[in-house]
């Protein structure tokens, strides 16, 4: 197993999971990445490639990656083999919930997903604030919502699953799927630009420190957060085989120090360190805005994905 450091390697290739859907078991179906590509810490050069082709260039033992990036990467590529496992001082001071048991991943930055609402639309005293106040009459046709596998529809119905209960939240659901929710392929930071336009008072499950980032800038919109609330988590690990381990592994130990941490905070996005702060602190739970949130991990969101798209295909697509 590497260790932590090290003088040999001078650039390291970083794979990150691109906003694409996974039709089958990990490395089939149409699940994409972004590879990027950096030496010194300046980008060469991007380019997109299916996971397939880069399980053939591992398997053809030609190794072009040192790090896999992403909400689910890690945890598909361990299924296909090809993470290892890897030990960084840092994530000794995260909980359990954040870092894999087995040393494949650790989380650098969490999500926590909520409405984001057109403030010159609706008032704060008018937002919905419970998971009942959706099937208010006023919103019926003026909700919309990306139809994203790892942040959109099937994440929030996944929530609802999780926490209600597999009876309760189905039955939720179906009374939810009489509301002529607006469908969009589009991320889940376009479909708040959306909003932010005028286009659709609100938006469900967006990532709540984009409409604070917007917020800042001027933008006429805000988040309401409905409890429990979506949390997932970027997280980052070692591929097998990497070409460049030393380097990659500087900079595993730089992402999850609190030094690595506070670049993710001055740029208004959430550390998963637990003891550093979102800049905006009420953006994380335990900080005024909301308490609870459902964490969804990697192997909930790889064992149970397909099954949430299923259901929102069927009750959401018709």
């Amino acid at each position: 197993m590497p260790g932590t450091g090290g003088k040999k390697g001078r650039e390291t290739h970083l794979v990150q999971h691109a906003d694409c859907r996974s039709t089958g078991a990990a490395g089939q179906g149409g699940l994409r990445e972004r590879i990027s590509v950096y030496s010194g810490g300046i980008l060469q050069r991007q380019y997109r490639a299916c996971r397939p082709e880069g399980r053939l260039r591992i398997s053809g033992q030609r190794y072009d990656v040192d790090i896999i990036d992403g909400t689910t990467s890690p945890t598909l590529a361990s299924k296909a083999g090809i993470m290892q496992r890897f030990n960084s001082p840092s994530l000794a001071e995260y909980p359990a919930a954040l870092k894999d048991a087995q040393g494949i991943w650790g989380a650098t930055n969490l999500y926590f997903m909520t409405l984001g609402y057109n403030t010159r639309i609706v008032k704060p005293n008018e937002v919905p604030k419970k998971w009942d106040d959706l099937f208010n009459p006023r919103w019926k046709g003026n909700m919309i919502w990306s139809t994203s596998r790892g942040s959109g529809a099937p994440m929030m119905i996944g929530n609802i699953l999780l926490s209600m209960g597999p009876e309760a939240g189905k039955s939720y659901l179906l009374k939810l799927g009489t509301q002529r929710i607006a469908k969009s392929t589009a991320s889940n930071r376009q479909i708040l630009d959306l909003v932010i336009a005028g286009e659709h008072p609100i938006a469900l499950h967006i990532f709540n420190h984009h409409a604070f980032i917007s917020r800042k800038a001027g933008a006429p919109v805000d988040w309401q957060p409905i409890e429990p609330v979506t949390a997932t988590f970027n997280n980052t690990g070692l591929a097998k085989h990497a070409p460049h381990p030393h380097a990659a592994m500087l900079f595993l130990d730089f992402i999850f120090s609190k030094r690595g941490q506070k670049v993710f905070q001055d740029v208004d996005y959430l550390p998963a360190h637990p003891e550093m702060p979102a800049r905006q602190a009420d953006l994380k739970p335990g900080a005024g805005r909301f308490k609870r949130a459902t964490y969804v991990s990697p192997d909930v969101q790889y064992e149970k994905g397909n099954e949430w798209i299923d259901f929102f295909q069927s009750h959401f697509l018709k």
